[in-house]
C-alpha cells in the first residue's frame, strides 16, 4: 500500500499499513435549532466566533456537529497521509446510546479514589424491573460516500425510553467522505408527567445525550486496513466556548496513560507545551470566575497570562529561582511530591 502521493512520513517511512480515526474523542452537543449547527473545533486554540455564531435566525441554539477524519499511519504509527473518498473506499459505523437512566445515580464521581470507600450509591428508577426499557439505543448506523445523509437510515431515532421513541441525532458525509455527528436537540421528559426535583437523579425522566463508538471499514489499494476506533460523546452546550478548565479532558487522559505506562513519561516537562497552558487557563477563566478574576486577573498580583509573567516563569536563571518555587510550592501536595 503506497504513500507515494503523500507528504513525509516521518519515522518509518510513507507505507500506510494502517489506520486512525481522528479525533479519537469527539465532542458533539445538544441544540434545539430544527436544521442549523456547526463543526467543533479542530485546534486547540480557535479563534472567537462573531456574535450571534451559535444562534440561528430564530434565536434557536445550534447543534455542534463533530468531524471525523482517517488517516493512513506508517509502520511507527505516525499519520503518512489522510484518507478520503479520494483515495480510499470507505464506510463509517457509529452506535449513538443513552443508557443514564439505567445506571446509578450521581452521588460523586464514580472514577475518583474516594468512590472505592463512598456508600453504595443507588440504581436510577429501582423500581423499574426490566432495565432495558431504560436504555435508549437504537443501534448502529452505517455511511460512506460523498454529501451522504439526511435521510431515516442515517438518523438515530428508533430506540425508546420507557416505550417513548427518542431521537439521539444523526450522521452525515462531507464532499471528501468524511464522517460528520450531530446529537440530540436538547430534549428531556418525563415519561409520566412528575416533576423535576433535582439536577441529576430524577426518576422516570429522560434526555437525549448519547455516547457511543465510531468505526470504520477502509480498503485502500485493494488491501482492507486495520483502524483504531474511535468515540462520540454528545454533551449539553459550552456556553462558554474558549474558556478551558485549569486541567483539561486531554491533561487527564495523558496522565492516566502515563500512570498505566502506556505512554512514556516525559524526562523533563516543556514549560511551552506542558506548564505555562495551565498558567494562562488560570488567568483567562477570570472572565466566568471572581476568585480567579481576584487572584488571577488583569491587573492582580498572579496574573500569569501577562506576557512579563510568562517570560519571568520560563527563565531558569538565579534572579528568578526564589519566585518560582514559591509558585511551584502552591501547586504541590508536600506528602506526594515531596
Amino acid at each position: 500500500m503506497s504513500g507515494r502521493d503523500a507528504g513525509p512520513g516521518g519515522t518509518g517511512g510513507t507505507t500506510i499499513v494502517r489506520a486512525a480515526i481522528y479525533p479519537a474523542i469527539g465532542i458533539a452537543r445538544l441544540g434545539n435549532s430544527e436544521n442549523e449547527h456547526f463543526l467543533a473545533p479542530e485546534v486547540t486554540d480557535p479563534l472567537p466566533e462573531l456574535p450571534g455564531f451559535y444562534r440561528d435566525s430564530t434565536g434557536a441554539l445550534k447543534r455542534q456537529s463533530v468531524r471525523f477524519r482517517l488517516y493512513g499511519l506508517n509502520a511507527a504509527g505516525r499519520a503518512v497521509a489522510e484518507l478520503t473518498a479520494d483515495n480510499a473506499e470507505i464506510r463509517w459505523s457509529v452506535h449513538l446510546a443513552n443508557k443514564k437512566s439505567a445506571w446509578y445515580q450521581f452521588q460523586l464521581a464514580l472514577d475518583i479514589p474516594e468512590a472505592g470507600s463512598a456508600p453504595t450509591s443507588w440504581l436510577r428508577n429501582l423500581t423499574i424491573a426490566d432495565r432495558n426499557r431504560l436504555v435508549i439505543d437504537p443501534g448502529p448506523r452505517h455511511i460512506s460516500g460523498r454529501d451522504a445523509g439526511g435521510g431515516p437510515a442515517y438518523s438515530f431515532d428508533t430506540g425508546t425510553f420507557l416505550g417513548t421513541r427518542v431521537y439521539l441525532g444523526e450522521i452525515r458525509t462531507d464532499p471528501q467522505g468524511r464522517l460528520i455527528v450531530l446529537g440530540g436537540r436538547g430534549k428531556s421528559a418525563s415519561y409520566n408527567g412528575a416533576r423535576a426535583v433535582t439536577f441529576a437523579n430524577n426518576e422516570g425522566w429522560h434526555d437525549d445525550t448519547s455516547d457511543g463508538p465510531v468505526t470504520v471499514e477502509v480498503t485502500l489499494a485493494g488491501q482492507k486496513l486495520q483502524v483504531d476506533p474511535g468515540w462520540i460523546v454528545v454533551a449539553p452546550p459550552n456556553y462558554g466556548p474558549l474558556q478551558k478548565s485549569v486541567r483539561t479532558m486531554w491533561d487527564l487522559i495523558r496522565d492516566s496513560a502515563i500512570t498505566a505506562r502506556t505512554l512514556p513519561k516525559p524526562p523533563r516537562p516543556s514549560f511551552d507545551r506542558n506548564i505555562r497552558p495551565i498558567f494562562e487557563r488560570l488567568s483567562r477563566l477570570q472572565r466566568v470566575n471572581a476568585g480567579f478574576a481576584a487572584g488571577f486577573g488583569w491587573g492582580a498580583p498572579s496574573d500569569f497570562a501577562n506576557p512579563e509573567w510568562l517570560e519571568k516563569l520560563s527563565r531558569n536563571s538565579a534572579d528568578t529561582a526564589e519566585m518560582r518555587h514559591v509558585i511551584a510550592n502552591q501547586f504541590r501536595v508536600f506528602d506526594r511530591d515531596a
